[in-house]
């Protein structure tokens, strides 16, 4: 999948009202390969590639990402078996919740 199918991916899915009190930008990648990048802040989701991150996730490959992020896959499955991991503020892995119906996106106390 390349970088330009999974930002269309992600844009279907989004529920912007999940991430109401985040500002935040995430990048994804797999591998070396960025996959996108996008920013969150007043309940919007804004995608740049280009963006500098305050975090990326790093994924074993842009399947596992994109299962992570739409809830096909477990993330703490896949961390645990090193398919992924976060290079910054690991806490702001709860933002991926805003691509997956009925995921709680609250932020940790």
């Amino acid at each position: 999948m390349n970088s330009t199918n999974f930002e269309a991916e992600l844009k279907s899915r989004i529920r912007e009202t999940a991430n109401l009190g985040v500002h935040a930008t995430i990048a994804l990648a797999a591998g070396d390969t960025r996959l996108t990048a996008f920013a969150l802040a007043d309940g919007r989701v804004r995608f740049d590639a280009d963006l500098k991150a305050d975090v990326t996730f790093v994924f074993d490959s842009a399947a596992t990402a994109l299962g992570i992020v739409t809830g096909s896959e477990e993330p703490m499955d896949a961390f645990m078996d090193g398919r992924f991991r976060a290079d910054g503020h690991l806490p702001l892995a709860f933002v991926l919740g805003l691509f997956r119906p009925g995921v709680d996106t609250a932020p940790p106390p």
